[in-house]
């Protein structure tokens, strides 16, 4: 992990497995983006964020203790989508997706694409309006089935877990993501230990 690598932490519940040499090595990268929930986890306690993500704050806000009090007093630099102005954040980012004639990756910098995840969203903004060209995830967990949070980052059911079609779809997206950064020059990895995600390219934590 360096200073040329954005870590976007998601809020599986596999955060709460992280050993400390795991968070000391995020500690190094050169932005920590939290992802929905994951501002909230108790395993992200202490981390410093660079960005925090919620495109859908108001929900996030009925179903995450803390989200409202943690997200209005965080120094990081917010994002949100349009459509959601009453939610306080530093940038709204447009979403887009097949609908729009935009097939995995958005080249529109105000724009990220939706492919069923807040993550893609955020992942798409940060490297066009920050230049990252390699991105790390952990957190990104997408058991079939299994849609449950880090201890903190909520107790509701994420989205692709309702079905077997909703996670073959959301996994579609994220391998449209992937092949379309790929074209662009930006690697993307998946760093979460035993994920259920199977269209992007994994890799080990850094020891």
């Amino acid at each position: 992990m360096n200073g040329e690598t954005a870590v976007i932490i998601c809020a599986g519940p596999s955060l709460d497995a992280l050993p400390r040499r795991a968070w000391d090595r995020v500690a190094n990268a050169g932005a920590i983006v939290a992802v929905n929930g994951a501002i909230a986890a108790e395993a992200c306690a202490g981390v410093r964020f660079t960005y925090v993500s919620a495109m859908d704050a108001r929900q996030l806000a009925a179903t995450v203790p803390r989200f409202d009090t943690l997200w209005s007093s965080t120094p990081a630099w917010r994002l949100s989508m349009i459509g959601a102005e009453e939610t306080p954040a530093e940038t709204y980012v447009r979403e887009v997706d097949e609908r729009d004639g935009v097939e995995g990756w958005s080249d529109d910098p105000d724009a990220g694409y939706a492919g069923g995840s807040s993550a893609m969203v955020t992942v798409n903004w940060l490297c066009n309006q920050r230049g990252f060209r390699r991105v790390a995830f952990l957190g990104l967990d997408m058991i079939p089935g299994e849609g449950g949070h880090a201890r903190g980052a909520g107790n509701h059911t994420s989205g692709f877990a309702m079905s077997a079609e909703r996670h073959a779809g959301v996994s579609r997206g994220w391998e449209k993501v992937c092949r379309q950064a790929a074209l662009r020059g930006i690697e993307i990895v998946n760093l979460t230990p035993g994920t259920g995600l199977r269209t992007m390219p994994r890799a080990e934590l850094p020891r």
